[in-house]
């Protein structure tokens, strides 16, 4: 748990959304959900021949079920990665869909709630409430989540992570909300904090199970998701040639390796300088392919042009953030303000600037 002078940290990672990655390209058909073994491929019968000796009968008998055995084994290997793209389309949209909001609240609270752990001394001043966390956001990750697990086969650890961490997100989500009402309604002000006092212990405990599950959940998503996402890269690669598509996935795989990378205190500054400039080179390398769209009017480079300027903004907010931390440039007193908050993000160089651009770089790639 971060903790800072009793009020909670900001997470560096807390928000940074995760990429979706569709279905292998090479899969021309979309299956059915694995929820039951696949149909033997039946086999096919051939006009009578002309009956051949004991052995070679046996010997095709014997070959023709290793046949079988590798076509059943084929479809249940498919059956098994349609299973794994399903269950984590679900998870990643989920975790979309409610991760930052729950953050987002619990910031906001703890920007008034000067000691988080202790919670309202009733004497403060000011007083924010808390952000309110959409049922129908929380409804939906439900209901996908729900439906992923029921997917066969299990695909755990995967699937244990995430029944952990939806649980906890419906609980912290209802002690938010429960909070959210009473401070948005002005209660406090006639029971003199009273009830925000007994409700705060209880969003407390749920935070404390809530993070823990959040980073796990994150991280078990991030681990995942490179590795289909390098096995797609090289599979669009060798089918396709570098494509607009190509270039978009490669964009997004370099920006989560330097964020990863440069929101740390301390790093290898030209190492990461090196790492934004690749990725401003595949920009690059992306312009003419745009260019080629636009000449057949073809409207879709619209949503490709969209993606190379925020990636463009991104390069600029990754540079800004390696130049600050490699020349030691301090934080103004007004920008100080600002860290650890909901406005971080517009403070040049600090971390909340450079995920606002990420997440917005992947909110473009995931509308492609």
């Amino acid at each position: 748990m971060d903790f800072k002078n009793g009020s909670v940290a900001w997470k560096k990672g807390a928000i940074a959304l995760c990429i979706a990655l569709a279905l292998s390209a090479c899969d021309n058909k979309k299956e059915e959900p694995s929820s039951s073994a696949p149909t033997p491929t039946p086999v096919q019968s051939t006009p009578q021949q002309a009956e051949k000796p004991n052995g070679e009968n046996a010997q095709d008998d014997a070959k023709a079920k290793a046949e079988e055995a590798a076509k059943q084994a084929e479809a249940e290997k498919q059956n098994a990665e349609q299973a794994v793209a399903e269950k984590m389309q679900a998870y990643i949209q989920c975790y979309n869909s409610i991760d930052s909001s729950i953050h987002d609240s619990i910031n906001r609270y703890s920007s008034w709630v000067k000691d988080f752990e202790k919670g309202p001394t009733g004497k403060e001043s000011t007083v924010y409430g808390l952000y309110a966390i959409h049922q129908n956001s929380t409804d939906s990750c439900q209901r996908g989540v729900t439906k992923a697990l029921d997917i066969k086969p299990a695909f755990n650890p995967m699937d244990e992570i995430a029944a952990s961490y939806l649980a906890a997100a419906e609980k912290v989500s209802t002690e938010i909300n429960a909070l959210n009402r009473y401070y948005d309604q002005g209660d406090y002000t006639d029971d003199k904090f009273a009830k925000g006092k007994e409700l705060h212990p209880k969003l407390l405990a749920a935070y404390k199970a809530f993070e823990p599950a959040s980073k796990a959940f994150s991280q078990a998503i991030s681990e995942i998701n490179d590795e289909r996402q390098k096995a797609h890269l090289k599979a669009m690669e060798e089918s396709e040639g570098k494509t607009l598509s190509y270039y978009s996935l490669a964009i997004m795989m370099d920006a989560k390796s330097i964020n990863r990378m440069i929101e740390e205190d301390t790093f290898d500054a030209e190492k990461s300088l090196a790492m934004v400039s690749e990725l401003q080179n595949k920009i690059e390398s992306s312009r003419p392919l745009i260019e080629e769209r636009k000449k057949a009017n073809d409207t879709s480079y619209i949503s490709y042009d969209s993606l190379l300027r925020q990636a463009d903004s991104y390069a600029k907010a990754a540079k800004e953030r390696i130049r600050r931390v490699r020349d030691k440039e301090p934080y103004s007193r007004g920008e100080q303000m600002n860290l650890g908050t909901s406005g971080e993000w517009m403070v040049n160089g600090s971390v909340g600037k450079l995920i606002k651009e990420y997440n917005s770089l992947v909110g473009d790639y995931n509308r492609l």
